[in-house]
């Protein structure tokens, strides 16, 4: 299954929700609730499904936050 299907798929979807309640649909770093709010994996692992992580690995950033993060901070590290 590619990234792309993943990212469409009810598992996805609902582990997607459940994040952002847990983070009171704001940003984790600036706290916008107005901004495109994405849920960011603090790893990826082979072979796994993105639904699949621990709510632990997951956080939620708004879009600007989220390019930032991979752009100056660090890429998601592949286990």
């Amino acid at each position: 299954m590619t990234y792309k299907e993943q990212i469409n798929h009810p598992y996805w979807q609902k582990k997607r929700l459940e994040i952002l309640q847990r983070d009171s649909w704001k940003c984790a770093y600036c706290k916008t609730e107005v901004n495109n709010l994405h849920v960011h994996h603090n790893y990826y692992t082979k072979g796994a499904m993105i639904w699949e992580y621990d709510n632990e690995a997951l956080i939620t950033l708004c879009h600007k936050c989220h390019e930032y993060y991979h752009d100056y901070m660090q890429k998601p590290l592949s286990l």
